[in-house]
């Protein structure tokens, strides 16, 4: 019989799997959309800072959806311009995909090459 603390745990994990699994179908959307949509439609759809917009100061954020947009179309300087922690955060969001990928092809019982 298993104890009340591996129950919650095993809970805990599916829980994680399934917060993951959206989270990274989202992430997929947001690097998949400057291809499927274009450079202006995505920059109409994203809203304006609300911290620039209310008080004139620049986020963290500020300039990532820019930023984004041009690693999509390989302009790294660019991107790196409008926000220097666009590249590295791009990078962190298609590791994650590559993990969902190979995630989804061992359920599926297809070995990745």
């Amino acid at each position: 019989m298993s104890s009340p603390g591996a129950v919650l745990n095993a809970e805990a994990r599916a829980s994680l799997r399934w917060a993951w699994r959206v989270l990274s179908l989202a992430i997929l959307a947001v690097l998949v959309s400057p291809f499927v949509l274009g450079r202006e439609r995505v920059a109409r759809m994203v809203p304006l800072c609300d911290r620039k917009a209310r008080y004139g100061l620049e986020c963290p954020f500020c300039g990532m959806t820019t930023s984004f947009l041009n690693i999509s179309e390989a302009r790294l300087p660019d991107a790196n311009r409008a926000n220097r922690a666009g590249i590295p955060l791009y990078l962190a969001f298609v590791a994650n995909e590559i993990c969902a990928l190979v995630v989804v092809r061992r359920k599926r019982g297809t070995p990745c090459k």
